[in-house]
């Protein structure tokens, strides 16, 4: 067959985000903050990991594949999409025109579909709820399936052929300035997350498993030979939840002598001195984490476990003396949030310095245990509003536009301050 994978797409989306559900990058309306909405959309261009893997497998199942951005194919017997919060209505809107002006079949993939079907399933032929590969695998001649399929984990992630990219942009794909070499791609060597954060997305399709080391190092040497890749962000959850895996998974890196830059996310109290040492000599050169608020209390009662503030402090520090660039997430408008924690979270921000910052505003997603407890006080229809840069539900301490205003304070008061500016230049100046 002739299968396409359909891209629906506007600039500044990253719709592998969000465990697959999807997340943009809007600012607000004041200059500074256009200006780094700008700076973003310029630099960074992400790949579909789903996307990778769809096209590996059909390709193996002998069906000739190809990729579309924004554009209806004419030819194909099946297109296939994975769909998302944050162009739901764009992604309807083409699955109707495709109903209407061609053919082909039409498969829906992803967290979105799994957990609201009824929103697509009259426009579809079939629907993998849950997580698309042990269906896709099953895709050979001719054979389409129908209505909702219920999807299978595959536990044994080894069994997966390694995403194959040789259809997609792959020189165009960025993740500047956090890894600024190119090729970049995408990886993963585990799936789902062990914690219990009850806002988390990751939670929504399938537990936690993690691939042989041989096999995560096997398909980087693939992707460096195959692709010129020099650079790679983990899309796992938390990358060094099992110690002793990432331990072996750095020294297998050391030992065979791979060079290439990498990035993870993961949570500060899983890692140590030694760790982010060793983690340093085979590459890793950024890391994302996840503070959310300075307020225990705020994370404890999203089920969030804390982390002692002075390791927290100490191995940020560490990175930092190191040369690895940190990515602190936070989350504004958390269930027990007011004005005074959210300005000390800001506040405490600042303090941290670290390279990057990411201020979302909490968002219940659908098919997380928090949007089952608070979707009686979800106040928005539109599903492309759940992004994480906008108020959907009815905060009990915060009006809608004091979360607006917050959000944009928080990251243009972050970004446009000289001690981060001073501290970047410092950081180029040390790179040649």
């Amino acid at each position: 067959m002739k299968i396409t994978l359909l891209n629906v797409e506007k600039t500044g989306d990253n719709k592998d985000f969000n465990a697959g559900f999807g997340t943009a990058f809007q600012v607000g309306s004041s200059f500074g903050a256009k200006f780094l909405e700008r700076m973003r959309y310029e630099r960074e261009y992400l790949p579909l990991l789903s996307y990778g893997y769809l096209a590996a497998i059909l390709k193996q199942n002998g069906h000739t594949v190809s990729y579309a951005i924004n554009t209806i194919p004419k030819d194909a017997d099946l297109i296939i999409m994975q769909c998302s919060l944050i162009r739901h209505n764009a992604e309807l809107d083409f699955i109707k025109a495709i109903k209407k002006n061609t053919k082909a079949k039409i498969g829906l993939i992803g967290p979105f579909v799994s957990v609201r079907p009824d929103l697509f399933i009259e426009h579809a032929d079939f629907i993998v709820k849950g997580e698309f590969e042990e269906v896709v695998l099953r895709m050979k001649g001719s054979y389409i399936p129908e209505g909702i399929v219920e999807g299978t984990p595959i536990q044994n992630l080894d069994i997966l052929p390694f995403p194959n990219w040789s259809i997609f942009p792959v020189k165009l794909y960025s993740c500047r300035p956090l890894l600024p070499k190119m090729p970049f791609i995408f990886i993963q060597s585990s799936r789902g997350c062990s914690y219990s954060c009850n806002y988390c997305p990751y939670k929504v399709v399938g537990t936690y498993r993690e691939r042989s080391i041989g096999n995560v190092i096997e398909e980087i040497q693939y992707l460096i030979k195959d692709y010129g890749i020099r650079s790679f962000m983990f899309r796992d959850p938390c990358f060094s939840f099992n110690t002793q895996r990432t331990i072996a998974f750095a020294e297998g890196i050391v030992k065979n002598k791979i060079k290439f830059e990498w990035c993870c996310e993961t949570r500060l109290d899983r890692l140590d001195k030694k760790l982010v040492d060793l983690l340093y000599a085979s590459g890793l050169r950024a890391l994302k984490v996840g503070i959310e608020s300075i307020d225990d209390n705020v994370l404890k009662f999203q089920k969030r476990k804390p982390i002692n503030i002075k390791h927290q402090e100490n191995i940020i520090n560490y990175c930092d003396k190191k040369g690895i660039s940190v990515l602190a997430l936070y989350q504004l408008g958390l269930e027990e949030d007011t004005k005074e924690s959210i300005l000390k979270t800001i506040k405490y921000a600042k303090k941290l310095n670290t390279d990057f910052a990411n201020f979302t505003i909490c968002t219940p997603i659908p098919g997380t245990e928090y949007y089952d407890q608070i979707k009686d006080r979800i106040c928005e229809k539109d599903w492309e509003k759940f992004n994480n840069f906008y108020p959907v539900f009815k905060h009990k301490n915060l009006s809608k536009d004091e979360l607006i205003a917050f959000q944009e304070k928080a990251i243009v008061s972050y970004y446009i301050r000289p001690k981060l500016i001073f501290r970047h230049l410092l950081r180029s100046f040390k790179c040649y």
